[in-house]
């Protein structure tokens, strides 16, 4: 390890003991007071504190200094790029929902396409709240197909996992999905649900997902807080040697195992 890696080690160490320290708006010393106090140069300080304040750890406001900030929530999926069904384990926290609203509905064109159904067919619709140690984090609304989940049981919804339901009652084991990410501005519905300020940045997740049979039953749209929740994806990636490359990617998304998905689904 390099003596740069070091210094920057140890100030990071250094600094979460601060953070942890302190409550949540508390702010912490200078970057010029704590690069004296460490013994490190201003730009290797201001590295550690740059990783910091991505992880949410540290808020840096301008003309005001750095204060403690809440850790984002960090879902950690490992898998290769070809694996289907692959679990994922659930991101730290206590995840409870909240079901806003469900209601059947036709699909129209746009929806039936997704689902890979004629229009009219009939989809049940959920919209839901999540919630991580009783804060929220995400709004989601599910599609699926109303002839796999006849009765189903709304209050499993919002204290179990939507896919451990599927699975126990109804006999769909979901084993893969196509997942498109993108950032956008939350609506003003989203944010008064989320907590955030109307056109808040926000993370957002749509999924297509494919039970045991290959056959589509789920189509969700997920908005997230970008300032809360974080995904770190492994890769583990196949060469022609038969070498492997690692690699690293953050997104919003979740989905699988832990049901991920639907955070937990």
């Amino acid at each position: 390890m390099t003596a740069s890696l070091r210094k920057r080690d140890r100030a990071r160490e250094y600094l979460i003991g601060l953070i942890e320290a302190r409550a949540v708006g508390q702010a912490i010393p200078s970057e010029r007071q704590l690069s004296t106090e460490l013994g490190i140069s201003r730009p290797t300080l201001r590295a550690v504190v740059d990783d910091l304040i991505r992880d949410g750890w540290l808020v840096r406001e301008h003309g005001r200094g750095m204060f403690v900030g809440s850790p984002k929530i960090v879902q950690e999926i490992v898998g290769g790029p070809t694996s289907r069904g692959a679990a994922y384990p659930l991101a730290p926290g206590t995840w409870t929902s909240r079901v806003l609203d469900h209601v059947v509905i036709p699909a129209g064109m746009t929806l039936g396409s997704r689902l890979r159904v004629t229009s009219g067919t009939p989809v049940l619709r959920i919209s839901r709240q999540r919630f991580v140690d009783g804060e929220a984090i995400s709004v989601e609304t599910i599609h699926v197909l109303d002839s796999l989940v006849p009765g189903i049981d709304l209050g499993a919804l919002e204290s179990g996992s939507f896919y451990g339901l599927l699975r126990d009652r109804y006999g769909v084991v979901p084993t893969d999905a196509e997942q498109v990410h993108e950032a956008a501005a939350a609506s003003a519905a989203e944010a008064a649900l989320l907590g955030v300020a109307e056109g808040a940045p926000v993370l957002v997740l749509e999924r297509v997902a494919r039970d045991q049979y290959g056959r589509v039953f789920e189509f969700t749209r997920a908005v997230y807080r970008s300032d809360r929740y974080r995904v770190t994806t492994q890769l583990s990636l196949s060469s022609g040697s038969g070498g492997s490359v690692a690699a690293e990617v953050e997104h919003a998304h979740e989905w699988g195992g832990g049901d991920t998905v639907d955070h937990d689904a």
